[in-house]
């Protein structure tokens, strides 16, 4: 009974949080706050992946939605267009990775898209439904509101959002 009761100690423990990053970088004064990697979509080859960025400097405030697609097949991501609710977003592509490797290995495209305030405030409420549009495939992704609801509550500027209903 004790062996039990401290094997389920030790795995709580090992259990993933909705813990943030916050950090202050004296060089470039910049805090960033990001949020842990929510995996938005997966089928029997590809997976979606999203965090919420939020960069503060000097008053000013940026919001990203950071994306990778992980493709399992021959062929890498290619994505051409993201959009929500009809709406085309301002996705920027950063990098192709030939492998990159969690449960087995993948093509990896990683990218982000900028938000606005207003819109990153709107999905910490609602969350969002992305259309990926790619070269190879398509995926529909829905990105949870907690990500965008928990970045804004680690960088203290939650007025004025409601917390997201448990999923």
């Amino acid at each position: 009974m004790i062996f039990r009761l401290a094997c389920l100690i030790l795995l709580m423990g090992c259990a993933p949080s909705d813990r943030l990053l916050r950090t202050y970088t004296d060089a470039t004064r910049v805090w960033q706050t990001v949020s842990r990697d929510a995996e938005v979509f997966r089928d029997r080859k590809d997976h979606v992946l999203a965090r919420t960025i939020i960069l503060e400097r000097d008053g000013q405030v940026r919001y990203y939605l950071s994306l990778s697609f992980l493709r399992g097949g021959p062929n890498g991501p290619r994505i051409r267009e993201v959009s929500a609710a009809g709406q085309p977003l301002a996705y920027v592509r950063h990098d192709r990775l030939k492998a990159y490797c969690i449960d087995h290995c993948h093509k990896t495209e990683t990218g982000q898209i900028a938000l606005t305030r207003a819109a990153f405030r709107q999905a910490a409420n609602d969350g969002v439904i992305l259309q990926i549009h790619g070269l190879r495939r398509n995926y529909d992704a829905q990105i949870p509101a907690r990500l965008f609801y928990s970045a804004l509550e680690a960088a203290n500027m939650l007025e004025p959002t409601r917390k997201p209903l448990p999923q």
